[in-house]
């Protein structure tokens, strides 16, 4: 069993993704706050802090819940996604994050949040989006990027190498 998370700050779409990939897969866990609740103790510690911010909650939701695998619903890649990335790869280092955006990234921000930690970016908005390939492919420690992307990755190496 893979277990899964999402990372996404409006809790309607967090449980519209939830859903969404529960119907996709039965060797797929969800982990969310609901199914968390295992005594009414935990109720506060499962609660968002509002003394933290946006990436301090995530990161903490992350160590609290331990998924495998992490979606993180950015929309885009901008600063405050790398930001988070480091901040995952930090705190929780055995949760693999995967970045979904509404519309294509351009290269070099893919090739940031790769650096960053993410192990794949995912226009989720595209018809060839299967969740259960990409959660099976990252869990299996290889990443979900496109091949022009991997090419580009392979140059970088290849550049820094010389």
């Amino acid at each position: 069993m893979i277990t899964v998370a999402v990372a996404e700050n409006d809790q309607n779409k967090r449980n519209h993704l939830e859903q969404y990939l529960r119907r996709n897969d039965q060797t797929i866990e969800i982990l969310s706050d609901k199914n968390s609740f295992h005594d009414t103790k935990l109720e506060r510690r499962l609660k968002s802090r509002d003394n933290l911010s946006l990436n301090a909650n995530i990161v903490a939701r992350t160590k609290r819940l331990k998924p495998r695998i992490l979606f993180l619903n950015t929309h885009q890649l901008k600063k405050e996604s790398f930001d988070l990335l480091d901040a995952l790869n930090n705190h929780c280092p055995d949760t693999l994050p995967v970045v979904l955006v509404k519309e294509e990234a351009d290269d070099s921000h893919v090739l940031k949040a790769l650096e960053k930690g993410a192990r794949g970016v995912v226009n989720y908005i595209a018809p060839s989006f299967s969740v259960s390939k990409i959660i099976r492919t990252v869990a299996k420690g290889e990443p979900w990027v496109s091949r022009k992307i991997l090419a580009k990755m392979m140059k970088k190496i290849i550049f820094t190498s010389h």
